[in-house]
């Protein structure tokens, strides 16, 4: 949502947005891991059979999907092999390659996450950002996008027909889905669409169960046709901080094409890539949004300091203090609630987030915490 403040006409006006700045936290509802859990999920993940040098050895399939550049023609080859066809020597090849893979980096990965000490896959992969162990990383951004596509793709089947089951999404949050909740209160306006491309969302998450659920809203709600709802979506300030799978013309939600994970890999960076490799205009973009901001929602975020400090928010947050903070806290302890409330100067939440004069509602996102009830509510930091 944005306010005009007029300064004589319309082309002095100040343009003042709300931004959500959106944590893992906000997709456990639709069934995505937060970091830690995706941690688990990885530390438990079947990496395949040891013994490479075995007669008996069968290359594990998901290779075949994770490096198809490299292993994609490795069955059609095996195949040909087996009906004694001329490229047998092909499928031996590439066979060399996959034990190669698998000794010098998947085995090396497995190891080491089993027995990490780190709580977040973000923090694993940090110390494997050296040029050395650059092929680790790489294979754990595969493997993070793959769990992802994964998650996206139970998220959205919700009845099997061949088995008659009715699937429900893995909520978290008993049963609220904010993101439905949110578009309905948008929905309520006349200028919904203006609301829309003018609220800023800065996401740390890979996944885009954001934009589709706005996909959703506009070809099931809006009718738009696929196309049209692509394009508003490509008009909307939402922009992934650290990366994210693709836009959903390119890859369908929940659906990889084969060959895409070595591009996927690419387009995601760790907070830590993110400093290395600082893009300081892209920060100072961030920051512009935070200046101008009316209202500030901090949602399913860990507010872990390297985050906020690359969107541009040091100790003490000076730059969001002439906004209405509102920050959820679900799972959070009090310890770190306090800490956060230090890190962001929060000592005088009430007195700064007092409910704001009633004429205004009709052009809110949202009026104060409780208008996504419970999420925002709740769980909102005192």
């Amino acid at each position: 949502m944005a306010i005009n403040l007029k300064n004589g006409d319309k082309s002095g006006d100040k343009m003042m947005s709300d931004v959500f700045i959106i944590g893992a936290g906000c997709s456990v509802p639709y069934g995505f891991p937060t970091g830690a859990m995706l941690m688990q999920k990885l530390k438990n993940f079947n990496y395949g059979d040891s013994n490479v040098d075995s007669p008996s050895f069968r290359p594990p399939s998901y290779l075949f999907d994770l490096y198809y550049e490299l292993f994609g023609k490795y069955q059609e080859y095996a195949n040909l092999r087996k009906a004694g066809g001329q490229y047998s020597y092909v499928a031996d090849g590439i066979e060399i390659k996959i034990s190669n893979k698998i000794r010098e980096t998947i085995f090396p990965f497995a190891k080491s996450i089993r027995h990490s000490m780190m709580v977040s896959t973000d923090e694993f992969l940090k110390n494997r950002l050296s040029q050395e162990k650059s092929e680790e990383a790489d294979f754990g951004k595969r493997l993070i996008a793959r769990e992802i596509l994964d998650a996206e793709r139970e998220s959205e089947v919700q009845y099997d027909s061949e088995n008659g089951i009715v699937k429900t999404k893995k909520y978290w949050l008993w049963n609220i889905d904010w993101i439905q909740h949110l578009l309905s209160r948008i929905d309520q306006q006349s200028n919904w669409e203006e609301i829309l491309k003018q609220t800023v969302f800065l996401t740390f998450n890979y996944d885009r169960v954001l934009e589709y659920c706005i996909f959703l809203y506009l070809t099931s709600d809006k009718q738009y046709a696929d196309a049209a709802a692509y394009a508003f979506i490509k008009e909307l300030q939402i922009l992934h901080v650290n990366g994210f799978i693709g836009s959903l013309e390119e890859i369908p939600f929940g659906a990889v094409e084969n060959g895409k994970y070595q591009e996927i890999a690419k387009r995601m960076e760790t907070v830590w890539e993110k400093r290395r490799n600082r893009d300081e205009s892209e920060k100072e973009k961030y920051q512009g949004f935070l200046k101008n901001a009316q209202r500030v929602y901090f949602m399913g975020f860990s507010y872990i300091p390297d985050n906020l400090e690359s969107i541009g928010i040091p100790r003490g947050a000076e730059i969001i203090r002439n906004a209405k903070v509102y920050a959820t806290a679900m799972g959070l302890s009090s310890q770190n609630r306090l800490r956060i409330s230090t890190y962001l100067d929060l000592k005088d939440f009430e007195k700064r987030n007092e409910p704001e004069p009633m004429p205004e509602i009709e052009n809110r996102i949202l009026k104060d915490a409780s208008a996504v009830d419970l999420i925002l509510d709740y769980y909102t930091l005192a």
